[in-house]
């Protein structure tokens, strides 16, 4: 029933879901990241999540730290000599969650894009342009990223969380980098909880 009701909310706000592609939505590019200030209030605070890799159709997924690890100076680089189009991160819950954290809401995501460590390894490695948001395997939106340092913040109706639940992020086009072509992502929080 809560699902239905998130559904419902979602098309009403997406209605380009309906016609086929998801709609696009811009994420807003906020404050400079500064490695001091990371972490705080996110839905970590209502219980820990984490993110697999499954970089080719049909391949193992494997589970990743950096992308959530509170730490700028970390990142995700795709395979050399590859571009990163066409992977796909899953943000994974709980299996089982507490019963008074079921339904627990999500309506956010902030991004670090590209490797954020200094500004001439941004510039060397490409950043995510596009990605496409997804929920339990159903298209979200696509949203599009500046080719930005600083932190970028995408706001999206509140969807309820349940155990097992699933969040997908997809990387649909990039910045290339001037020395390596594919995509870096420094850091990536879920907003919710509060």
């Amino acid at each position: 029933m809560q699902f239905r009701v998130w559904f419902l909310l979602a098309v009403a706000a997406f209605p380009a879901a309906m016609l086929g592609d998801p709609a696009l939505i811009k994420a807003r590019v906020e404050e400079p990241a500064v490695q001091e200030l990371m972490g705080g209030c996110s839905l970590k605070c209502a219980f820990g999540w984490g993110v697999e890799v499954q970089r080719v159709r049909g391949a193992k997924a494997s589970v990743i730290k950096v992308l959530n690890d509170d730490n700028a100076e970390t990142a995700w680089t795709a395979p050399k000599g590859t571009s990163g189009i066409g992977t796909k991160f899953r943000f994974t819950f709980p299996k089982k969650l507490a019963p008074e954290l079921e339904g627990t809401p999500l309506y956010g995501l902030d991004f670090i894009n590209g490797v954020w460590k200094s500004e001439e390894e941004w510039r060397s490695h490409g950043r995510v342009k596009k990605a496409r948001l997804s929920y339990n395997d159903k298209p979200l939106c696509d949203v599009a990223f500046a080719d930005s340092r600083r932190w970028q913040r995408l706001g999206f109706p509140d969807i309820e969380v349940h155990s097992g639940d699933a969040m997908g992020f997809e990387i649909l086009e990039v910045y290339p980098g001037e020395k390596e072509p594919g995509a870096a992502i420094s850091e990536i929080v879920l907003q919710g909880a509060h």
